[in-house]
């Protein structure tokens, strides 16, 4: 009993450090001056939810691309961001995404050391997320959610999370249709039935330069194939992760942080710098290349 009580003591204290730590690094992002245009988006659409105005079919923002493309039960999960200020969310986005990166990594990985931590918050996907205010760490980390809920998490930004139909479980499958269907049936309540409406909207990012596969797909859908075939035979939600941007027409720079927190997992230390290292170094090249 002595013991619990301390473990409880301990866990308890944990979680005051953590929350200061939330508050902090979301205290230091508020002074940033950039608030991420991608955040305004989700921001707006939330707006849109709370004020029961249409979602689909009118961009969200000035910005001529600012359709929202995703389903419309990710602008009501985000309705109470919409009752705070725009940056005051985005600020509390990017230290959770910090966050999730962070247990993601001790979820695939026990005790990575600090070396993997340090490279899993300083890389060319996680800064893309940041300065765009983009949720894809978040989807990423669904893998910490219970099973039932991952096809859900699959389906609200494939390019990330798809990849985990494969390895929900089969005894959660009614579950998380049980789950989906009702989540569904409150967004037709709530948005009126939106599928023809989302998938009617023009589709801007798929011929965009920033989408890695452009050009390409789908030539790099085999990869995701075999990753997804090895995720299901060895139900490892690491590789599930690392083949939903491979099977999607579109990946931008921010969906490859599940991928290479993945990856981080698999490296020893110095590998891993050493492909960290590249990284960047590609990055650079690109940009200074015009």
């Amino acid at each position: 009993m002595v013991t619990a009580t301390f473990e409880s003591w301990r866990l308890s204290r944990q979680n005051v450090w953590l929350l200061l730590l939330f508050l902090l690094l979301t205290a230091l992002f508020l002074l940033a001056p950039w608030s991420g245009d991608d955040w305004g988006v989700y921001y707006g659409a939330a707006k849109r939810v709370v004020n029961s105005q249409p979602l689909y079919g009118t961009l969200i923002t000035r910005a001529p691309d600012a359709y929202f493309l995703n389903p419309p039960w990710l602008a009501v999960a985000l309705t109470p961001a919409a009752l705070l200020p725009e940056k005051l969310g985005w600020a509390m986005l990017s230290a959770a995404s910090l966050g999730a990166a962070l247990l993601l990594l001790n979820h695939w990985q026990r005790r990575p050391g600090a070396v993997k931590a340090l490279l899993a918050l300083s890389n060319p996907a996680l800064l893309y997320i940041i300065l765009h205010g983009q949720i894809d760490m978040l989807i990423a980390s669904s893998v910490l959610l219970p099973a039932a809920w991952w096809p859900l998490a699959a389906l609200t930004k494939p390019q990330v999370a798809i990849g985990l139909l494969v390895t929900t479980p089969r005894r959660y499958w009614v579950s998380a249709l049980g789950i989906l269907a009702g989540i569904v049936l409150v967004t037709f309540l709530l948005c009126g039935f939106w599928p023809p409406k989302l998938f009617s909207q023009p589709m801007p990012f798929a011929e965009a330069n920033h989408n890695f596969w452009l050009g390409l797909w789908p030539y790099q859908v085999p990869v995701g194939v075999a990753l997804a075939a090895l995720a299901y035979q060895r139900q490892d939600t690491r590789l599930a992760i690392a083949a939903s941007p491979f099977l999607s027409p579109y990946a931008a720079l921010s969906t490859l942080i599940g991928p290479w927190i993945a990856l981080l997992t698999c490296l020893t230390r110095w590998q891993a710098v050493a492909v960290w290292a590249s990284w960047w170094g590609a990055v650079l090249f690109r940009a200074v290349a015009g």
